[in-house]
């Protein structure tokens, strides 16, 4: 191997590269800690409606009039982040088993 930049993707050893331990690696990582974060929500939505009757407090004000510009923009933020998350999942699926352990 000549090209000490290309030594992390390619591997001149098959016994070296990650294969089903990177796969497993990216989806615990990737959609364990994911469900985690997710689990978070509902468990603060479920509670919310126990103590309150409803799940806005979570945002605290963001509903109220004159604050519309910043409701749109955390719904585009959660749009770009949902939209990022699936090709950036794709991606790491595909390096992960030619990677090194």
């Amino acid at each position: 191997m000549s090209d000490p930049s290309q030594s992390l993707i390619h591997s001149d050893a098959e016994d070296e590269k990650a294969g089903s331990y990177g796969t497993y690696s990216v989806v615990v990582v990737y959609c364990g800690v994911g469900l985690l974060l997710v689990a978070t929500y509902v468990w603060g939505v479920v509670t919310l409606f126990e103590k309150h009757g409803d799940a806005m407090q979570l945002w605290g004000h963001i509903g109220d009039p004159g604050n519309e510009w910043l409701l749109k923009t955390y719904y585009a933020s959660i749009l770009a982040a949902t939209i990022g998350f699936f090709p950036s999942l794709c991606y790491a699926l595909t390096i992960a088993p030619r990677l090194p352990k």
